[in-house]
């Protein structure tokens, strides 16, 4: 049992301090039952377009050679091929001294999005040669290219009486992205001078704190301590100093930093303190997730997060209901995690039912995802009270916790508010009942309601508005699912026009054609099988919906199709563009 704990507790470590990627999703299960992915497009550029180009670059119009130069960085970044060619003809109008700032600039850009490292030699010199605007542009990639020629320029600056402070911030960022250990004393030095200017100080300390993970200690409890001028810039400086450290001294500074009355000084300290050592920001945590600052709050609730217990759960929980969005999501996403803990997860559900039982809406929308992500059964009779709100997200988020939680008890309220939905539909149209009638017509499907079949088959009809394109696909999948296995020839009739629908009065949507392939497929409707292939020719190649064509035709006869080609991706549109298709491409 020890055991078993133990390794829940580290794999639970893993999944905490993992980066956050997505909010719990409010998707659909007809999307993913089954799921077709369609295939992405292929890349194949037959036109000329290098070979154009590099007429335009070579041409003395300053606009050709910009507007080409801008192109081909934008042209590499979509994917057409081989522009690295162009790269000594760029490299030429970098290096020349009578060409235009504005189309050397263009080159310069080129040369970086190419990835042409061989050119930073040429960089370099053309951004100490025409200005800062340039070596704003280029200094930053030679930082990320590591150019070490680069590093000796910035530490000539670093001391150098004629430094203009934009170069002083370039050559500070640069040492400090490239951790340039050698100018790690002058940089430290001008993070302690008091008469520098603020953000000088700033830039420099951050700069530092990034070079090493040790030995500046002293310097941050200098900084601390110096009362004398500008306190507050002196403590922000400590704490970027200290980024990267870890040892007792650091995390003591940091700890009192922590303790300090501006926000933006307390959130660094926190969050430092919460990779190194989160058990120390618990006594904080409480404090820190009261605080003003949303930055204080999250890292308030990091430190309990990463240091679970049943005590802290209440707090962390009610953080559900925090004023703002990224706190409620990054809360939600993480105590799901924390209630696959046995220890945890009876008061997870428990305060998360009293967050639900709320009147505000950020609490209603996080606890419904809360719940129904953890297919918390009780809180079915909340949600169904959710459906009338008259926020949307509340109302289909509500929905959506219906559908997972998958309650029968909840069936008769479900059709009560998609009949209300569908009346007032046919008035007006109002945002988010589309969104929230499909979700409702998936737990109707997900629970077998055969009562519920009357009112899907409204939905199954072609509807010249285009307004309930969720819903009714919803509803042709719930059907199917009424229907498996079950043939009815009428529904099937209705289903094999929505798919052969051509009509462009308006087009037919294809998730409608798509899930009404599928209710086919389910009610195993093989006489359909022949209308299902001569729609193919109406269909988008190679989309969801020939792909899932593609699969009916298999499941009903085992007739297999040819498979679907990935369709061109398309060539773009380019200030100059080849006409002739079969020109030929640059030697």
């Amino acid at each position: 049992m020890l055991r078993r704990l133990n390794l829940w507790a580290a794999l639970l470590l893993l999944i905490l301090t993992a980066k956050v990627e997505a909010e719990i999703p409010v998707d659909f299960l007809m999307n993913h039952d089954p799921e077709f992915q369609a295939l992405d497009l292929i890349k194949v550029f037959q036109r000329d377009f290098k070979g154009l180009w590099l007429q335009a670059l070579q041409r003395p119009e300053i606009d050709y050679q910009r507007k080409a130069a801008e192109t081909v960085a934008r042209a590499h970044e979509y994917g057409i091929p081989d522009l690295i060619e162009l790269v000594p003809v760029l490299e030429s109008i970098l290096t020349n001294p009578d060409t235009h700032p504005s189309a050397r600039f263009a080159a310069a850009r080129a040369l970086i999005v190419l990835e042409s490292r061989s050119s930073a030699p040429r960089l370099l010199e053309a951004g100490l040669d025409h200005g800062a605007n340039l070596r704003q542009l280029v200094e930053p990639a030679l930082a990320a290219w590591n150019f070490a020629p680069a590093k000796d320029v910035w530490i000539q600056r670093l001391e150098g009486p004629r430094t203009t402070p934009q170069d002083l911030i370039l050559a500070l960022k640069g040492l400090g992205s490239t951790r340039e250990t050698t100018a790690l004393s002058a940089i430290s030095n001008i993070a302690l001078d008091i008469l520098k200017p603020s953000y000088i100080r700033l830039e420099a300390a951050g700069a530092a704190g990034e070079i090493v993970d040790a030995g500046l200690e002293m310097e941050a409890e200098r900084l601390v301590r110096e009362r004398r001028s500008r306190p507050l810039i002196n403590r922000l400086c400590a704490v970027r100093l200290l980024a990267r450290h870890s040892s007792e001294h650091a995390r003591r500074l940091l700890l009192e930093l922590a303790g300090d009355k501006e926000p933006s000084l307390v959130a660094a300290a926190l969050r430092r303190l919460n990779e190194i050592a989160p058990e120390l920001v618990v006594p904080l945590a409480e404090e820190a997730m009261q605080n003003p600052d949303p930055h204080v709050r999250e890292a308030g609730a990091s430190a309990w997060i990463l240091q679970p217990s049943a005590e802290r759960m209440p707090g962390l929980v009610r953080m559900l209901d925090d004023d703002h969005p990224e706190i409620r999501k990054f809360v939600a996403e993480k105590i799901c995690q924390l209630a696959e803990s046995p220890q945890l997860e009876q008061v997870i559900r428990a305060e998360a039912m009293q967050v639900l039982a709320g009147d505000r809406w950020q609490g209603q929308v996080q606890a419904t995802l809360v719940l129904g992500t953890l297919d918390h059964k009780p809180a079915a009779d909340r949600f169904v009270e959710l459906l009338e709100s008259e926020r949307t997200d509340v109302m289909i988020t509500a929905a959506w916790g219906l559908r997972k939680l998958a309650e029968p008890r909840t069936i008769p309220a479900i059709l009560d508010r998609i009949q209300r939905q569908t009346t007032d539909w046919k008035i007006q149209v109002v945002p988010g009942v589309d969104e929230q009638v499909a979700h409702l017509f998936e737990a109707c499907g997900t629970m077998h309601a055969l009562d519920a079949e009357p009112l899907m088959r409204k939905y199954a009809p072609k509807d010249v508005t285009r307004t309930m394109d969720l819903s009714r696909s919803a509803a042709i999948w719930a059907l199917g699912r009424l229907h498996r296995g079950t043939l009815d020839a009428d529904l099937a009739a209705e289903l094999v026009s929505r798919v052969r629908d051509g009509s462009d009065h308006p087009y037919e949507s294809p998730l409608v054609k798509q899930m009404a392939v599928v209710a086919l497929v389910r009610m195993n409707a093989v006489e359909s099988s022949a209308d299902l292939k001569s729609a193919r020719a109406i269909h988008a190649p190679a989309s969801a919906l020939d792909l899932a064509t593609c699969w009916a035709v298999r499941e009903l006869t085992g007739e297999a199709l040819p498979a679907p080609v990935p369709q061109r991706f398309p060539d773009g549109e380019w200030f100059l563009e080849p006409l002739d298709v079969s020109s030929a491409s640059l030697p």
